[in-house]
């Protein structure tokens, strides 16, 4: 066999061990099903090339490209810098729809990134394939960090200022809790005191007996009796002084007359 040859058949060779490698490693999927779609944001948060997509936790395709596209604007004319595009297998595109929310998630606390989606609702409308979905950015360590440490130092600055004041209040309320329980000493005392136990008793019976009292003033009895009161008062306010002492007068008499 000429040399050439060897080395066409060593080069060939070569070639399909690429592509079979490729294909195992899902670099190449010529016979996929897969349909894919371009999830914006403004922050991947260490998302990769080939990070693994997950629906409901379940590996259901990867991210195949992260590209910029600094003069991209959504609809509602909110610029978005970030295109990701992942590949999604068939049997999971039925679950992903319009209303579906597309995360960047942690496996764990020092795992990789992945991009995890909400399964949406059966009454949203699907997507189609390429089209372009606006995902929830995730959040920046590096900034809450940095707000952290900002704002701890306004607390140590205020707590510098207002030591004195502060330790004032801690007193304050040292010295009510004392107090506090003092008194809870002391009623705890006194219910086990027979005369203050005694007296208790009483004020119980005698407001017992007022509610009795003021409930029978409201009874229709009583109302029918303050009504006839009322009347008598109303009769006996035109008649003068006179008339009524000559009145008693009269009836004295005949009073010591009948006696």
């Amino acid at each position: 066999m000429k040399a050439e040859a060897k080395v066409g058949l060593l080069f060939l060779g070569s070639l399909i061990l690429v592509v079979g490698f490729a294909y195992v490693m899902g670099i190449i999927t010529p016979f996929s099903n897969n349909k894919s779609l371009n999830v914006r944001y403004n922050y991947a948060g260490g998302l990769e090339e080939g990070s693994p997509v997950r629906v409901m936790g379940i590996k259901v395709g990867k991210v195949r490209r992260i590209e910029f596209e600094p003069g991209f604007k959504t609809k509602n004319d909110e610029e978005v810098k970030l295109r990701v595009e992942i590949d999604v297998e068939k049997k999971a595109w039925a679950s992903i729809r319009k209303d579906s929310k597309f995360f960047i998630n942690l496996a764990g606390v020092i795992g990789e990134k992945f991009l995890e989606i909400s399964p949406g609702s059966t009454n949203a409308e699907e997507f189609s394939s390429g089209d372009s979905v606006r995902g929830e950015d995730p959040p920046r360590i590096d900034q809450l960090i940095s707000q952290s440490y900002g704002l701890a130092g306004k607390i140590i600055e205020l707590v510098n200022k207002n030591e004195g004041s502060i330790s004032n209040v801690i007193a304050q309320l040292d010295k009510l809790t004392t107090n506090f329980n003092k008194t809870l000493i002391l009623l705890d005392k006194t219910s086990k005191n027979k005369d203050m136990a005694r007296l208790l008793d009483n004020a119980i019976k005698i407001s017992d007996d007022v509610a009795y009292l003021t409930g029978n003033l409201r009874s229709k009895k009583a109302e029918d009796t303050y009504a006839l009161v009322q009347k008598l008062l109303f009769r006996l306010e035109p008649l003068d002084g006179p008339a009524i002492k000559k009145f008693f007068q009269e009836e004295g008499v005949k009073a010591k007359i009948s006696f």
